[in-house]
């Protein structure tokens, strides 16, 4: 009996390769943003979770899943205990799932959200996602930017966006695309929503009127 019980860890053992594996994340997926770090000898793209933990991608189980740099997704990932950090900036871990996710979402409104300046270049809605194409000026510090839902008693929504520069002092021009979830904007039994982009810093003078068609 005695033997047959070892063959029988053996197997199991077996089944798992070389790698010990700790407890997957319970529950649901979590969100982080995929950031290349091919500069680090030996290193590719890891992953910024949420919660301020790196993920480097050790063994993926969808391996025609494509990373690229400032990619959002969604993760759902086992760490590995018995393998080496390349990189040193994480811990290595399986990506048991992953889905990109393609727009923000929403901020709550606030009074005391940032007002560093930008400019807005373009503005579309694709799909159920509005994209705005902003330039600023930095390169130093990490740039981020909230949409949120304005007060309002007018007969159309207002969405704000706002920009937190961190006090960067650089003068690098910078281009991006923003992308945001329109979705808490549908109205059941609906088909078009329009609001109203503002800007959210000192004397913006920019406000566009936009139909969302859903």
């Amino acid at each position: 009996m005695r033997t047959r019980y070892i063959l029988l860890l053996s197997f199991l053992f077996s089944l798992t390769g070389c790698y010990n594996f700790d407890t997957p994340v319970p529950g649901g997926g979590i969100e982080g943003t995929v950031k290349d770090y091919t500069g680090l000898d030996g290193c590719g793209y890891i992953i910024e979770l949420v919660n301020g933990e790196k993920l480097e991608p050790a063994v993926m189980t969808d391996t025609t899943f494509e990373f690229y740099d400032d990619q959002r997704v969604e993760v759902w990932y086992t760490k590995l205990n018995d393998v080496g950090s390349i990189c040193m900036v994480g811990f290595p871990a399986r990506i048991d799932s992953i889905r990109e996710i393609n727009c923000n979402a929403l901020t709550d409104w606030s009074v005391n959200l940032p007002s560093d300046p930008f400019d807005a270049d373009s503005v579309i809605i694709d799909g159920d996602c509005l994209q705005v194409k902003v330039a600023y000026g930095g390169g130093c510090e990490k740039h981020d930017f909230f949409l949120s839902i304005e007060p309002t008693m007018g007969p159309y929504n207002t969405l704000t966006l706002s920009h937190n520069a961190h006090g960067d002092l650089c003068e690098a021009f910078i281009h991006k695309t923003l992308s945001f979830d329109l979705t808490p904007l549908q109205s059941q039994g609906g088909h078009q929503t329009i609001f109203h982009l503002t800007l959210h810093f000192e004397n913006a003078g920019f406000k566009k009127k936009i139909v969302y068609n859903y």
